[in-house]
């Protein structure tokens, strides 16, 4: 597997995995519709928008993309100091370490701009991608609590 920066052409590969984004019990308050669309509308910008604070990487095995990851550097709320986030994560369904992969990606990605701390969001129903960010370290530091009105 190859992992490197995304390129036009990957475009319709990287869009077709912005469906997986659903694939797991979503809040009440959320349809799968709306959570495939607007993760689709902020990739597409990820990808019309690079420079050197937001890169999309790609997994790529026997040619084809086999995942993606979207990387930005951020302000530290807590320290006003840069920060990366791994914005958006996915991988194609029969993929095996790929998400390992793309994370530990994410990391170098982090450290090869001096930045010492590496965030994500991550959906409380989503306990395969939960367990994946636990076994690379992760830990969380707040909730976000929502309130349908």
């Amino acid at each position: 597997m190859e992992i490197r920066l995304a390129q036009a052409q990957d475009r319709p590969a990287i869009l077709a995995l912005t469906d997986r984004f659903a694939e797991f019990e979503l809040p009440a308050w959320r349809t799968r519709d709306e959570v495939n669309a607007g993760t689709r509308s902020q990739v597409e910008r990820a990808l019309a928008g690079a420079s050197d604070r937001s890169q999309v990487l790609v997994a790529v095995e026997a040619g084809c993309v086999v995942g993606f990851a979207w990387m930005l550097v951020i302000q530290d709320f807590y320290r006003g100091t840069d920060m990366a986030k791994l914005s958006e994560i996915a991988v194609a369904e029969d993929g095996h370490g790929i998400g390992s992969a793309l994370v530990a990606a994410a990391e170098a990605w982090a450290r090869e701009r001096g930045l010492a701390m590496l965030v994500l969001n991550v959906m409380n129903g989503n306990l395969r991608a939960r367990r994946l960010y636990e076994r690379a370290g992760f830990a969380p530091e707040y909730s976000m609590m929502v309130k349908p009105l």
